[in-house]
């Protein structure tokens, strides 16, 4: 999958799991820009790492706050085992 596809799963799967826009800004911060509740990263996790087939190490769940930070640590992740 291409970084543009990873890009509109994750835009799809925040949509869902934390009641944002599908259209968000991807720089905006999900958390402190966006107002997704904290409470929903387990959930967001859990959801990407079963979607991509991944696991994504904490550490870099953490840092990825934006679905700009999240495309770019999955398109790491899944070309990683290419």
């Amino acid at each position: 999958m291409d970084a543009t596809g990873i890009e509109l799963s994750i835009r799809n799967t925040v949509a869902v799991i934390g009641g944002l826009p599908e259209d968000a800004d991807a720089d905006a911060d999900l958390y402190l820009d966006l107002g997704m509740a904290s409470v929903h990263a387990l959930a967001l996790l859990q959801e990407l790492e079963e979607r991509f087939g991944v696991s994504i190490p904490d550490e870099q769940f953490v840092e990825s706050t934006s679905i700009a930070k999240l495309t770019a640590t999955l398109d790491s992740l899944l070309n990683r085992h290419v």
